[in-house]
């Protein structure tokens, strides 16, 4: 049996069981099947169901895109994290003491320190005065050393610190300070600036002090040779010489309490200084 012209593109299977369709008396196509009808709504169905369901999705996916974004715009911007503190510096370590019972010179004047001051014009003379008043206004400055006032640029403060060091060590024979006013030392000048207040007084001292006192010059005049110090007051070639038979003169005594004896004077003074081109 063949088919109609009108259903011949169909591709049904061999194993459809339905019986082809006859066209009705009338000449109308022949109505559809209930069967169709079922596919076909079924098909819709299922189309409505993904159209829905992928609404359904976007709108769920856009719902979560407006939550992520409130959240993000209501939670405040992160500072950046403090910069870590710098580590603490390791404690110091304490300074080691390298005092070990030795002498050491006067704190005051450090042997290191250059101790020349500025120099004065070439040739001019520099003076002090006629009086401890007069000398300290100048700016002057008293040595012990040599017991005068003096111009500060002829000073030398590194061996008449020395001097200082060894007439205040109470282990002199006599004890520390061992400078009178009287020849049989009953009367004791009572300080450094009390001696440097009597100029043109006549003072009393042990010979062990007289002695100290050309040994501590002798350090001077070289610290003078060897540019240490500009200038020396008190540094006449009759000093010298007397410094030096007085040195020699306790080296061949047999007397052992010659350094106790009050057998030198001086006169506290002033002296000038001249300043020589070099």
């Amino acid at each position: 049996m063949k088919f109609p012209k009108l259903y011949s593109r169909l591709n049904q299977s061999d194993s459809d069981s339905f019986p082809p369709q006859l066209p009705a008396e009338d000449g109308e196509p022949p109505k559809r099947r209930y069967g169709s009808w079922a596919v076909t709504g079924a098909y819709i169905l299922l189309a409505i169901v993904a159209a829905a369901s992928c609404a359904a999705f976007g709108y769920v996916v856009a719902r979560q895109n407006i939550l992520l974004r409130a959240m993000m715009a209501s939670t405040p911007a992160s500072s950046p994290a403090p910069a870590p503190a710098p580590a603490p510096a390791p404690p110091m370590a304490p300074a080691h003491n390298h005092d070990h019972g030795h002498d050491q010179a006067p704190a005051s004047v450090p042997s290191s320190v250059p101790t020349m001051t500025p120099k004065p014009p070439s040739g001019s003379e520099l003076h002090c005065g006629n009086s401890s008043t007069e000398a300290r206004v100048m700016g002057c400055v008293f040595d012990l050393l040599t017991n005068n006032w003096m111009p500060k640029y002829c000073a030398d403060p590194i061996t008449d610190a020395e001097y200082r060091e060894w007439v205040l060590d109470p282990s002199r024979q006599l004890g520390a300070w061992a400078f009178y006013h009287d020849e049989q030392g009953q009367k004791q000048v009572a300080s450094e600036e009390a001696l440097s207040d009597l100029v043109g007084a006549h003072i009393y001292t042990t010979t062990e002090n007289h002695l100290a006192h050309c040994a501590f010059l002798a350090r001077r005049m070289h610290r003078l040779v060897t540019g240490d110090i500009a200038a020396v007051a008190h540094n006449t070639l009759a000093h010298t010489l007397h410094c030096t038979k007085a040195i020699l003169k306790a080296v061949e005594s047999n007397e052992p309490s010659l350094g106790a004896q009050i057998g030198s004077t001086f006169d506290v003074g002033i002296v000038s200084c001249l300043v020589e081109d070099k």
